[in-house]
């Protein structure tokens, strides 16, 4: 770590040396070739424009100042510690295996952050910007969107005004603030790319839903940061990047805010995320599978039907399913090919679709049941905890 920060020092002297002798020799330059009025117009370029903080900004014009000071103080550093084992295979000391961002809601001590920051922590250590350090109870997580609730004993903290998901368009100015690299309290700006992203994030079919997507450059330790508008409100918490290197390159992705308040509530509530459920058992293996002859001709003789070229190449395959499930018309080796009308190939399209709904909700399945494709209105379960 010394090498490398003397390294970098280095690097920042000698690009600095490079830079006075250059603009040296342009001013020595400038000074041989031009006559003395163009010499004080050439500086007068050069002074920087300096604006009063009350002074009112250019028509059109957009500052994140007083959103940056708004948002600072509810961005907080959440480091993961987890107990290493020694040669012997016992328990050893604490190491920091982590570190990420998390957000003040709550004026008495419950701050969000992402569930892959605190995984697996043997202790959880949140730093406020002031250089303040406390332990954090983790109070929930939840895998399924990438969050999780921790309390710490403060009080008096600065919560983080909410917006609303609606109200986010895509173009709009956006700041990022969070922990990137180690570096507390860092300010990124960019826009809205697009909305609604949906992409998985492990092997257990989990990952966002409807997701936003920005440019402003979030990096490892922005995990579980702010994603503001430029009032300095949460629009989503910071959660992923797609990268070919690790660092940033333009692609970050952010649970909206709207589902944030939803797991939050639960979470305090009943101590875990509630989500909908169809009441069936599928397996992600077997994501895939229909577009195999073989896979459908077996189907078909489960399913008691003969001809199995009317069995879909797309779907997902019911392994079993709940009593009530099967009597709303959906049974084991029934394939479901669609919910509300939008297409499901393998678990991820379950997941996507039923996310967004919670416990009691109505949907519409399409079905592949003995042979014959139908439609069922079907009134949502809750999940059962994993």
């Amino acid at each position: 770590m010394a090498k490398n920060g003397v390294a970098m020092l280095f690097g920042l002297v000698v690009a600095a040396g490079a830079g006075a002798f250059g603009a040296f020799q342009v001013s020595k330059f400038l000074d041989q070739s031009r006559p003395a009025a163009d010499n004080r117009a050439a500086e007068q370029l050069l002074q920087p424009v300096r604006y009063e903080p009350s002074a009112p900004l250019p028509a059109g014009s957009v500052d994140f100042r007083s959103a940056a000071r708004r948002v600072t103080p509810s961005v907080v550093s959440v480091d993961r510690y987890e107990r290493q084992m020694n040669f012997f295979g016992e328990p050893g000391a604490e190491a920091e295996t982590g570190t990420g961002s998390g957000v003040v809601i709550s004026a008495d001590g419950i701050i969000v952050t992402n569930n892959h920051v605190v995984a697996d922590a043997d202790r959880v250590r949140v730093r406020f910007g002031d250089g303040k350090m406390v332990d954090a109870k983790v109070v929930g997580t939840d895998p399924t969107s990438d969050l999780a609730v921790l309390r710490v004993e403060s009080k008096n903290l600065s919560p983080i005004q909410f917006a609303a998901s609606k109200d986010v368009e895509i173009g709009q100015w956006v700041m990022a603030v969070g922990n990137p690299l180690g570096f507390d309290n860092t300010v990124s700006v960019g826009v809205v790319s697009s909305l609604k992203r949906s992409l998985p994030t492990d092997r257990q079919g989990n990952g966002l839903v409807d997701a936003i997507q920005t440019d402003a450059a979030i990096n490892p330790g922005n995990s579980g940061g702010a994603l503001c508008d430029a009032e300095g409100r949460l629009i989503g918490i910071n959660s992923a990047i797609a990268s070919s290197t690790g660092q940033s390159i333009g692609i970050g992705f952010a649970v909206p805010v709207d589902r944030v308040r939803s797991v939050a509530s639960d979470i305090l509530k009943f101590g875990y995320a509630r989500y909908a459920s169809l009441g069936i058992l599928t397996r992600r293996r077997l994501d895939g599978a229909l577009a195999y002859t073989n896979v459908r001709r077996e189907l078909a003789g489960l399913a008691q039907q003969e001809d199995a070229s009317k069995v879909p190449m797309r779907g997902i395959i019911v392994m079993d399913a709940s009593p009530e499930t099967k009597r709303a018309g959906i049974d084991r080796w029934d394939i479901i090919t669609a919910i509300d009308g939008v297409a499901t190939d393998g678990t991820f399209d379950l997941n996507r679709a039923l996310v967004p709904k919670k416990p009691g909700d109505q949907v519409e399945v399409s079905v592949w049941s003995r042979g014959q494709a139908k439609k069922v209105r079907f009134k949502l379960q809750e999940a059962r905890r994993r």
